[in-house]
């Protein structure tokens, strides 16, 4: 469990630096993994394991500290996503898989966007006040609009799946009482509709950019 420090919540898993660069890479790895498999395919096309990984290692920590942690989380998640995409392609296929480094430099910018609010924001995800209760909920729109996003793919079943245990996540690292767990469940749903237009920007900027 964690503890409360005037109203700040002391991390859950006490990751050091390495530790929180060694998730992020593992999420992006287990991201390329999926993209070649049939049945884990809608992981790699959903931002679940990214935003899984920012309520991992940001909750509890001092506002400079969440933001270095999750731009460092995300860099290495999208360096491992398209390195580990590039590496089981070879050996799959046992050809070459080019990375466009345009792309790439795009999501990485993506990510340091995306590190900048995730630290600032949800670093309060765990404690019981209301900005605690407004972090986790957020968060929970953000899994509920990303499946959304994705409902007309297919493979949606297993993404549903996921987010089932991504909010099960969530639910444990940032709800502190069955009052809260009630005010999380009335405004995630709001939020939702938030969380569908901040998932879909980034596919925005890419095609925006690819068309550049």
């Amino acid at each position: 469990m964690s503890v409360e420090v005037g109203k700040r919540v002391s991390g859950y898993f006490g990751f050091s630096e390495v530790a929180v660069l060694v998730a992020g890479v593992v999420s992006g790895a287990v991201g390329a993994y999926a993209y070649y498999s049939e049945s884990l395919r809608p992981l790699a096309h959903s931002f679940t394991l990214w935003i899984v990984l920012i309520v991992a290692v940001v909750p509890g920590m001092p506002r400079r500290r969440a933001v270095i942690r999750a731009v460092s989380a995300l860099i290495a998640a999208v360096l491992a996503f398209y390195l580990g995409k590039a590496w089981v392609y070879g050996v799959k296929y046992e050809g070459t898989y080019r990375i466009d480094p345009s792309t790439l430099v795009l999501w990485c910018g993506l990510a340091v966007a995306a590190g900048l609010v995730a630290g600032l924001l949800l670093d309060a995800v765990g404690r019981a006040d209301r900005r605690g209760t407004l972090a986790t909920a957020a968060v929970v729109g953000l899994l509920i609009g990303d499946l959304v996003r994705r409902s007309d793919r297919s493979g949606v079943g297993t993404l549903a799946v996921a987010t089932a245990i991504a909010i099960a996540f969530v639910a444990w690292r940032g709800i502190r009482s069955p009052r809260q767990a009630a005010e999380v469940a009335v405004v995630a749903l709001p939020l939702g509709l938030l969380g569908l237009v901040i998932v879909s920007a980034p596919d925005f900027f890419e095609g925006l950019f690819v068309s550049f």
